[in-house]
C-alpha cells in the first residue's frame, strides 16, 4: 500500500508540474523596444519642449527618420510569446515626435495597434550574373580549388602573376 501512495504522489506532482509549465509558456508576455509610459508621453508639449527635454524625459528614440533626422520614433510592442508559434502582438505603440528647424517640438502623434498596417514583401528574385549552381554544385564545387601555391608562385590555380584589366 505504501508504494501505491508513492506512485500516486509522483503522478500528481508530474501532472501539476506539466500544468504549471504549460500555463506559464502560454501566457508569457514580453515588451519589445521602448517601454511606453502614457504620463511621460503626455508630458511632451509642442512649442514648449525641445530635443534635449524630450531626450531627458523619454530617453533616446528607438529610431529617427530615414531621410530627415527631425522626426523621432519611440516604438513599443507587447507580444504574447508561445512555444512553436510566432509572437502575437497584443499592444503596439509608436510615439512620433517631430521637431522644427530650431529643434522645438512641432507635433506629437501617438499611434496604436489599430494604426498598424500589414506590409507584404515581394517574392521576386533578384537576377544575378554568373552561372547557376544546383545544391550539390554549391556544396562540392569548391573541392580542389584551394591549397595551390601562394601568391606570386608558379603552380596551382591561385598562383602565377597577377593579370591586369586587359589580360
Amino acid at each position: 500500500m505504501h508504494t501505491r501512495q508513492f506512485g500516486s504522489v509522483i503522478k500528481l506532482s508530474l501532472i501539476a508540474s506539466a500544468a504549471l509549465v504549460t500555463s506559464a509558456c502560454g501566457n508569457s508576455r514580453a515588451v519589445r523596444g521602448y517601454v511606453f509610459d502614457k504620463e511621460l508621453a503626455d508630458a511632451i508639449q509642442p512649442g514648449v519642449d525641445n530635443r534635449l527635454s524630450v531626450e531627458s524625459t523619454l530617453g533616446t528614440p528607438t529610431m529617427m527618420g530615414s531621410f530627415d533626422q527631425s522626426t523621432w520614433y519611440y516604438v513599443s510592442t507587447t507580444v504574447r510569446v508561445r512555444p512553436v508559434f510566432w509572437p502575437d502582438a497584443k499592444d503596439h505603440r509608436v510615439l512620433v515626435v517631430a521637431f522644427n528647424d530650431r529643434g522645438v517640438v512641432s507635433a506629437v502623434n501617438n499611434l496604436g495597434l489599430e494604426d498598424m498596417r500589414e506590409v507584404s514583401s515581394v517574392s521576386d528574385k533578384t537576377p544575378t550574373r554568373g552561372r547557376k549552381s544546383n545544391f550539390f554544385e554549391q556544396i562540392f564545387g569548391s573541392i580542389g580549388r584551394f591549397g595551390g601555391a601562394g601568391p606570386g608562385q608558379q603552380g596551382g590555380q591561385g598562383g602565377g602573376t597577377p593579370r591586369g584589366p586587359n589580360g
